[in-house]
């Protein structure tokens, strides 16, 4: 075999498991929305995310109170298929509207504001479905 063969079958192996590494992934996330969907409560459930060309990406959960208060948050922040959501303590206790607006990074970061302001945005469209067929 000629080394452009051999590259061809590192790249091959490679890219299968990605595939398999990202389907571990993609699992962990309907458990940890599973799971947190089923804890029930009152309360909105907003996923946000925020892609990065280079460096890490971010994926946010939110569940909001009906006072629009954060009362969990888990982020899954990294760059490869091997990073798991974690609680995020310092989004907690945070006013939705505090997280709409996003202008400042310290101690979040640019990323993980970002998802919050997505999720945000879920949560808000969600609250406007429920009061329509309310209505």
């Amino acid at each position: 075999m000629s080394w452009v063969a051999y590259a061809i079958l590192i790249l091959a192996v490679a890219w299968a498991l990605q595939i398999v590494g990202t389907y571990f992934q993609m699992r962990h996330y309907r458990e940890v929305l599973r799971a947190i969907t089923r804890e029930g409560g009152e309360g909105f459930v907003g996923v946000g995310n925020a892609k990065a060309t280079f460096g890490k990406g971010v994926i946010l959960i939110l569940v909001a109170d009906g006072n629009d208060v954060v009362n969990r948050a888990l982020r899954m922040r990294g760059m490869t298929i091997f990073a798991r959501f974690k609680e995020a303590q310092d989004l907690v206790g945070m006013r939705l509207k505090e997280l709409r607006v996003g202008d400042r990074e310290e101690p979040y970061g640019k990323s993980t504001l970002l998802a919050a302001r997505r999720a945000v945005e879920q949560i808000d469209r969600i609250k406007q479905e429920k009061e329509r067929t309310t209505a």
